[in-house]
C-alpha cells in the first residue's frame, strides 16, 4: 500500500496470542427491564466471545417492574439463573441512564471501563464484495472482541485519547469505505463504547434528568474538557433501537419523548456553542435526534490491511502494542515504502476543521 502525504497509519496485528499481561478491563452494562433480552443479547454475545462474564457488572434499578411488579433484582437474578451466568456481577443501579453510569463509573473507579448496551445482538464489521464492490456488514468472528478491547486501550494510551467506540451508524453504504479510525468530534455510541476512566470524570457527568441524550451530551463534555476519543468507523454494533423496557418503559409516549428529547438537545447547544448545534432536519423520523455537531479534530487514522503487511480488523487474533513504533513499524516495514509517514500525536494539526466521515 503506497502512503500519502500527511497520511497517518496503525496497525492491527497479531504479535502474541498467548500474551498473559495485558492490561484488566471492567464491562458495565446498565439495564432495566430488560432481563431475558439481557442473556440472550449482550451477555451471549460476550460469552460467545470468550469474555468472561465475572469482569462484567449489571447495573439495575432498585424497584419493582413487569407485569407481577416482582422486584428487579430478583427477575434479574432469576434470568441469570436460567441461561447459567451466574458469574455476572448483579449490582445496584439508579433510575435513570445518567445515574446508572455514574454507579457504574464508581464501581470501576479508576482504569479501563467498557461500556455496553442491553440489547446488542452482534458486532458488524463493514466489507466489500469482490466482484460487485457492494458494501455490506458481517458479524466479527468469533472470539476477536477481546482483540478489539486491547488494541483500542492501546491507541487510547498511545495517542493520548480518553475514550473510543464503534459508529453509531448501522448503514454499510454510508460508512466509510476505508477501514479509519475517526478522531474528529462526534457521537461516542453509547451501545459499545470504551474509556480510560479520568480522576475527575465527576466533572465531565451528563446532568440530572438528562437519561435521554446521554451519549451526545457525554461526548461534548469529555470533548469540551480537553478530554478527546476515537470511533472504529468500521464497525458498529447491532442492536434494536428503543426496544421494550430501558429509556422506553420511561417514557411510554413517543411524541412526549421526542419533546423532552428536544428540549435537552436545545439546552445542551447553549451549553457547548462551540461544539453542536440544534438543528431541525426534515423528513427525519421520531428516533433521529436534531443537533449536529461542529466539524473539528484531527485527521483519521488509517488501519493497514494485508496488501500492507498487516491483517483486516475483523481477523485480528490479538491486538498487541498497536501503536508502539518500534514494533508496529517492524511489522509492516517489507511491504512499505521507506518512507511512510508514522503514526504522530504532533499538535500540528491540533485545532484543523477536518470533513465528515
Amino acid at each position: 500500500m503506497q502512503s500519502t502525504p500527511n497520511d497517518e497509519r496503525v496497525a492491527m496485528t497479531a504479535p502474541d496470542i498467548e500474551n498473559d499481561n495485558r492490561e484488566e478491563y471492567d464491562i458495565v452494562i446498565p439495564s432495566f427491564d430488560r432481563p431475558e433480552q439481557l442473556c440472550r443479547t449482550t451477555l451471549a454475545l460476550l460469552r460467545s466471545h470468550g469474555v468472561s462474564l465475572s469482569d462484567v457488572g449489571v447495573f439495575i434499578t432498585p424497584s419493582t417492574q413487569g407485569k407481577d411488579d416482582d422486584p428487579e433484582w430478583s427477575r434479574y437474578l432469576a434470568a441469570l439463573r436460567s441461561h447459567d451466568m451466574l458469574e455476572v456481577n448483579l449490582l445496584p443501579g439508579a433510575k435513570g441512564l445518567e445515574n446508572q453510569m455514574e454507579k457504574a463509573m464508581e464501581w470501576v473507579g479508576e482504569g479501563y471501563m467498557i461500556n455496553f448496551s442491553d440489547t446488542v445482538t452482534d458486532i458488524m464489521v463493514r466489507r466489500t464484495r469482490k466482484r460487485s464492490g457492494q458494501q455490506f456488514l458481517a458479524p466479527m468472528k468469533k472470539g476477536l472482541l477481546p482483540a478489539l478491547f486491547h488494541h483500542a486501550r492501546d491507541l487510547m494510551v498511545a495517542g493520548a485519547f480518553t475514550a473510543w467506540s464503534v459508529n453509531p451508524m448501522d448503514n454499510a453504504g454510508r460508512m466509510s469505505h476505508k477501514n479509519q479510525i475517526s478522531r474528529k468530534l462526534g457521537l461516542l455510541e453509547g451501545n459499545f463504547c470504551g474509556m480510560l476512566l479520568p480522576q475527575n470524570w465527576k466533572k465531565c457527568r451528563v446532568a440530572k434528568d438528562h437519561g435521554l441524550i446521554y451519549d451526545v451530551e457525554w461526548s461534548a463534555s469529555l470533548w469540551s474538557r480537553g478530554y478527546k476519543f476515537v470511533r472504529y468507523v468500521n464497525m458498529c454494533a447491532n442492536h434494536t433501537y428503543r426496544r421494550v423496557g430501558g429509556q422506553a418503559a420511561l417514557f411510554e409516549d413517543p411524541v412526549a419523548r421526542k419533546a423532552m428529547e428536544n428540549t435537552l438537545l436545545k439546552k445542551l447547544a447553549v451549553r457547548f456553542p462551540t461544539l453542536l448545534i440544534w438543528k431541525m432536519k426534515k423528513n427525519a423520523s421520531m428516533k433521529t435526534m436534531q443537533y449536529q455537531f461542529s466539524a473539528m479534530g484531527l485527521r483519521p487514522l488509517k488501519m493497514m490491511t494485508k496488501s500492507s503487511g498487516c491483517v483486516e480488523p475483523a481477523e485480528i487474533h490479538h491486538a498487541g502494542p498497536a501503536l508502539r513504533k518500534a514494533k508496529r513499524m517492524k511489522k509492516c516495514r517489507q511491504s512499505r515504502r521507506p518512507n511512510v509517514n508514522k503514526l504522530s500525536t504532533d499538535d500540528e494539526d491540533s485545532g484543523k476543521r477536518t470533513k465528515k466521515l
